[in-house]
């Protein structure tokens, strides 16, 4: 028996209303999820494994330094005066070189490779390059501190070293233009014969500070970046690639072959989280992402906290800090004992940098109150100094970074040495830098075509389909049905109630008021 038409367009229409459904809400969100767990993954030949290995555009680095304006006085011991001078703009150009794939583990291994171009025209107004600034000497100061807290007894050899090296300085101040200090470094000569000067040279070959290049005829060059610039970083890391479980995708899991460091205590020895460069897709706003810094040696977990967007595209904004190392016990392992942790805001890169130095947010943002009053010209603004990073939450993408961190000294006091009796024995800030990331139009647009222009189609159509098929059955259903809705429409009550002449007589009789009465009778 044929169906009838009206039943048949009614089916048809029922059966788009739950296509739309079942692949609007159940096939699609499938589909998408499953194929982004393969393209995010570090698989080779994938958008986003090219975009890993070698960054397509370069990174926003930026450089401020503080001049010392009262240097003179500090030395006698007054609070530092100081006058931040930037940015010094750099591109930044990431590369991981050395990359290889181990099946066995699902794991890659790599180098890191970054150079640095100045751009004039981007750094402050009028900023050169050659700007003359006056800082703490970090070497001389460095070295004090260093010796003073593992072996104070030689703090008098110390004393006699920097006199042969620096020839007698007359404070420890070190006035040097921008460019030399970041990055074209400046000479320290060690090709000196007294017992001191001669005692630090051989110590610091047998174990290298950050920043330090030996050249010929003993002489040592020391910047800030000069030895990260154009030089493969040694350490050999080793991430997951996330092609069997997605959610660990970039994970570190080891450094130069270890799976853990060994210059804290118990647990901040682990490396957690990702190395910094790709993030686990999916992000939910309870999720808590996690992060490992070479550089800072330790692990930071940013937090969200609220909804942004970014050329058109939906992010979560999630921000960090240093921490409270002493108040939080997930951060007291960062200490040597939680009873020797640095101010709130602070710390100590010593163990890791192999430099008597702490990190901090620029401006002691979120920090001890304190270390803003022992220092006058700082101003802290969470919107210029706070750690931010917007991702788009289902790919896990940064869509916009900015990281930045304060490198400071402690000018120490000590009565063994003589150019530091006075010293005032505070924090002083030296730099800060910010290493910001903006994915340009090109990119944007690629994972716009590639993601959200197809999500939303099938948003719109899978509504649409819904809608018209729910439409569509409903019609067939009334116009199959509509005579037996026609007669229920005029059915109902078909009885006539007949009126006989004596039922109207009476009607009229009746008054609407009352009953009526006979007339009154009136005697004469």
């Amino acid at each position: 028996m044929l169906m009838p038409k009206p039943l048949k367009y009614a089916t048809i229409s029922g059966g788009v209303a739950l296509f739309g459904l079942l692949f609007g809400w159940v096939l699609f969100p499938t589909i998408l999820k499953s194929q982004l767990k393969k393209e995010m993954a570090l698989s080779k030949k994938t958008d986003v494994r090219k975009m890993w290995e070698k960054i397509p555009f370069a990174l926003d680095f930026k450089v401020y330094l503080f001049n010392y304006t009262n240097y003179e006085e500090v030395q006698k011991g007054a609070i530092p005066i100081v006058k931040e001078i930037g940015p010094y703009y750099f591109e930044e150009w990431k590369e991981k070189v050395e990359v290889e794939d181990h099946d066995e583990d699902d794991t890659i291994t790599y180098k890191k490779l970054d150079v640095f171009y100045f751009r004039e025209d981007l750094s402050g107004p009028g900023l050169t390059g050659e700007e003359v600034i006056v800082m703490p000497h970090m070497f001389m100061v460095g070295m004090a501190v260093a010796v003073s807290r593992d072996k104070p007894v030689m703090l008098n050899v110390v004393g006699k070293a920097l006199n042969g090296l620096f020839d007698t300085p007359k404070d420890l101040f070190l006035r040097v233009k921008a460019l030399d200090i970041l990055f074209r470094g400046i000479i320290i000569n060690c090709a000196r014969t007294e017992f001191a000067p001669k005692a630090v040279c051989t110590q610091l070959k047998k174990e290298p500070v950050s920043g330090l290049v030996f050249e010929p005829n003993n002489q040592i060059r020391f910047s800030l970046f000069g030895t990260r610039n154009n030089t493969i970083d040694p350490h050999v890391v080793t991430v997951k690639r996330g092609k069997k479980n997605v959610m660990e995708v970039g994970s570190v899991i080891a450094v130069d072959g270890n799976p853990e460091q060994t210059i804290w205590r118990e647990h901040c020895n682990n490396y957690e989280g990702t190395d910094g460069t790709v993030f686990p897709p999916f992000l939910k706003e309870t999720d808590r992402l996690q992060s490992f810094s070479g550089d800072l040696c330790r692990t930071f977990r940013p937090w969200y906290q609220k909804k942004t967007s970014y050329r058109g595209i939906k992010t979560n904004r999630y921000i960090a800090n240093i921490g409270d190392l002493a108040n939080d016990p997930e951060l007291q392992c960062l200490c040597d004992a939680p009873d020797k942790c640095p101010p709130k805001g602070l710390m100590d890169m010593n163990k890791c940098i192999k430099a008597p130095m702490y990190a901090s947010m620029p401006h002691f943002l979120d920090s001890d109150p304190a270390l803003l009053e022992n220092v006058k010209g700082l101003s802290p603004d969470v919107e210029q100094h706070g750690i931010e990073i917007d991702f788009e939450p289902i790919t896990g993408t940064p869509m916009v970074a900015k990281q930045r961190v304060q490198f400071n000294i402690q000018l120490i006091q000590t009565d063994k040495i003589e150019l530091f009796k006075q010293f005032p024995n505070t924090i002083a800030p030296l730099f800060w830098i910010e290493e910001g990331l903006a994915l340009n139009k090109t990119f944007v647009n690629m994972l716009k075509h590639q993601l959200f222009i197809p999500k939303r189609v099938v948003g719109v159509l899978r509504w649409w389909m819904v809608s018209f098929g729910s439409l569509g059955v409903l019609i067939g259903i009334v116009f199959h049905f509509r005579n037996d809705i026609m007669r229920l429409a005029v059915s109902g009550d078909t009885k006539v109630t007949k009126v006989t002449p004596e039922d109207e007589q009476q009607q009229k009789d009746v008054s609407v008021i009352g009953k009526v009465e006979e007339p009154a009778k009136v005697n004469m």
